[in-house]
């Protein structure tokens, strides 16, 4: 038989020898087997749906090693999370530490699945994941692929090859198949319909695809405590306090990672603990049922709204339900500082408390109701305002820094001491532990002292055993009032401090806000400078016509002074100075430090302030401003200070000649000096005869 030469080389040179290599060898080359890589995940809800997270690597790890030991037990338990979770291996639970939540499940995953319409993987079942490594370990030794795997449930998975394998759902029944048929109308969107119930899911072995977090440093350099405020949830996702708690740690440890890098790679710096304090429980667990009888049936969601946030203000100023949000508070912030030690045995850095809304109030009563520590020289006060005030001091009853009072009749003093007017008299938990600083974030502190008749707090006034004090709001926050008026009468003339933005400038539109108040002094100045200079002209020619040359001077240089002092634009430049009032010293609460300090507003909550007045009371938990503000303030105080900042993004405006409309100026940050160079060049364009003509 002969065999045509031009035959083998046209199809020689249609298919090329790597491709006739590589078909060739596919039958013969034998997939290596190797074992798989086993992570831990747990189960969790997030906005009602079941997600399965992976663990840290640290974690994963630390949960296979035991699990791979010979000396583990139905009570090992491994803790995880930075100690916040401990996780029962034998159990698969997972169970938080410091506060209560429903146990999680908890699995060694090595296979997972992804439905067509989902976006993330989940992890099959432990054991059915050993039937398909199993199956797969049997495929790679044989090199025998399209294996069937059944599961029980009627689906099953097929292995096309080392790097495809399908899971096909369960076929559509008979029943929904013959409804189907007998349908004549329809027909093409009930194929669609039976096409999607059983398009297959992506099964996935190993962790190739997965970003996992290295985990969070071992070592604890300070404790942060945060309560919430009214109802039962802190944002408007309606998270619990124990979830957006869990963000603001996040922010923290991201932000000791970006602006502690130098101090967190030599160890210098770790991480802060975050915890979270609840009461909103403990008070509703007695309340609700007395609420339910008396509450009205219409308008059910509004008025359950209503018991369950809003009468929370209520409660906190009656005696007996105060008492109870206070010992609850008390109480849970010692018990978790003794758990906290015991399970962190070489801890010894500070503790924080921080607020928000109402619990900034409610944490700012217990500071306020600390003994200090008991001296001679208190004791003798104490004796001595017995007789002056004609009340009885119990002897652990010892007064508050100064005794305040406000004489509301000339019968009547009354005196904030232990209880304060106004404020319910109650018995206040003594903490075990000293806190460093307090943070008040979104507070209505300075309104409820103001309620309770105090007129000021005066400039002696301290937290007995809280050095620090810091009163953090948002501007358009409806709920927060400044705290430094109480202390300093002139206060009120100085703006809070500014938060510095954490990416190490000011926002852009605060920039040119500013920048566009001085630009427009400038002008002003320029203005009243030309016309200044035109009415000296006007004078020239006049000086042979008159005699009162002058007088006519005089007269000139009063109504250019009197227009410069009333210039509006020079008021907004003076009031838009951020460092005015940096050297403000308020009393003794924040050891003379500035108390107020405000964020700066997002570019599109600039728009329209009553737009955002919600999102700008609950915003503080996913601030990374704020964060950063009590990052520097903590670790501020063991001298350790942000890396170098990055200078602030600037762009080179070139400048053009002609007229201000023939200026366009390039899209990005405006510096001052460059907008400064812009209302320069308008001004002196401008020829001095329009000012005439104008006149």
């Amino acid at each position: 038989m002969s065999v045509n030469p031009l035959s083998n080389r046209a199809s020689y040179e249609t298919v090329p020898p790597s491709l006739q290599n590589l078909a060739s060898g596919l039958t013969e080359k034998q997939m290596q087997y190797r074992a798989v890589y086993h992570h831990w995940f747990f189960c969790r809800e997030v906005e009602a749906k079941i997600l399965w997270l992976p663990f840290s690597m640290h974690d994963s790890l630390n949960l296979e090693e035991v699990h791979n030991s010979n000396e583990i037990s139905p009570d090992t338990k491994v803790a995880t999370d930075g100690g916040r979770y401990d996780v029962e291996i034998l159990r698969r639970q997972r169970a938080s530490v410091y506060w209560s939540s429903p146990v999680s499940e908890v699995r060694r995953c090595s296979w997972f699945y992804k439905g067509p319409a989902e976006s993330r993987y989940t992890p099959y079942d432990e054991s059915i994941a050993a039937r398909l490594e199993e199956e797969f370990k049997q495929a790679c030794l044989s090199n025998n692929w399209n294996r069937r795997v059944d599961l029980n449930n009627g689906e099953y998975i097929v292995f096309h090859s080392a790097n495809v394998q399908v899971h096909y759902l369960q076929a559509t029944t008979p029943e929904l198949a013959a409804s189907w048929g007998n349908n004549s109308q329809g027909s093409e969107d009930n194929a669609y319909l039976q096409g999607a119930t059983s398009r297959p899911r992506v099964v996935k072995r190993g962790m190739d695809e997965f970003n996992i977090d290295d985990g969070e440093p071992e070592k604890v350099d300070h404790l942060l405590f945060l309560v919430h405020g009214i109802g039962s949830v802190c944002d408007l996702k309606f998270r619990t306090v124990e979830e957006v708690v869990d963000e603001f740690r996040s922010i923290s440890l991201q932000l000791v990672q970006s602006h502690y890098r130098n101090s967190s790679e030599r160890g210098i710096v770790n991480r802060i603990e975050v915890l979270p304090i609840s009461w909103h429980a403990a008070l509703h667990s007695g309340i609700d049922k007395k609420l339910q009888v008396i509450t009205l049936g219409s308008i059910p969601k509004l008025r359950h709204f209503t018991n369950d946030t809003l009468l929370d203000i209520l409660f906190y100023t009656s005696p007996t339900y105060c008492e109870t949000i206070m010992q609850t508070v008390g109480n849970q912030l010692n018990q978790l500082y003794a758990l906290f030690n015991e399970r962190n045995p070489n801890f010894q850095g500070n503790v924080y408390l921080g607020g928000h809304s109402l619990g900034s109030l409610i944490v700012f009563d217990l500071l306020c109701h600390q003994k200090p520590p008991v001296t001679e020289e208190i004791s003798r006060k104490t004796e001595d305002n017995k007789d002056a005030d004609n009340k009885v001091i119990n002897s652990q009853d010892i007064p508050i820094g100064p005794v305040l009072k406000r004489k509301l009749s000339k019968q009547v003093s009354y005196v904030m001491g232990t209880a304060g007017t106004g404020q319910p008299y109650i018995n206040y938990p003594q903490l075990v532990f000293n806190p460093s600083a307090f943070f008040a974030l979104g507070s209505p502190i300075g309104m409820f002292v103001t309620v309770r008749g105090i007129d000021t707090l005066g400039e002696d006034f301290v937290l007995p055993t809280c050095p620090a004090f810091f009163n953090i709001f948002h501007p358009f926050d409806p709920v927060a009032y400044r705290i430094e008026s109480l202390i300093n009468p002139d206060a009120y003339k100085y703006r809070p401090m500014l938060i510095p933005h954490h990416k190490g400038r000011k926002r852009m539109h605060l920039e040119l806000k500013e920048t566009m108040a001085r630009v427009g002094a400038d002008l002003k100045q320029k203005l009243l400078e030309s016309v200044k200079s035109t009415w000296n002209s006007v004078y020239q020619l006049g000086i042979f016509n008159r005699q009162d040359n002058k007088a006519l001077q005089e007269e000139i240089e009063k109504v250019v002074e009197e227009q410069m002092i009333n210039s509006p634009s020079e008021n907004v430049e003076a009031t838009a100075t951020d460092d005015a009032g940096f050297d403000l010293k308020i009393g003794k609460l924040n050891g003379g430090r500035r108390v107020d300090y405000v964020l700066q507003e997002a570019p599109f909550e600039y728009i329209n302030e009553y737009l955002f007045i919600l999102t700008s009371h609950v915003c503080y938990w996913q601030s990374e401003d704020t964060m950063l503000m009590m990052l520097k303030e903590i670790y501020g105080s063991m001298g350790i200070q942000t890396d170098a900042q990055l200078p602030q993004q600037t762009l080179s405006i070139e400048r053009v000649s002609g007229s201000p409309s023939n200026i366009i100026p390039p899209t990005g940050t405006f510096s001052l000096d460059s907008m400064e160079q812009i209302a320069a060049q308008s001004v002196t364009s401008l020829p001095t005869t329009s000012f005439i003509k104008n006149s």
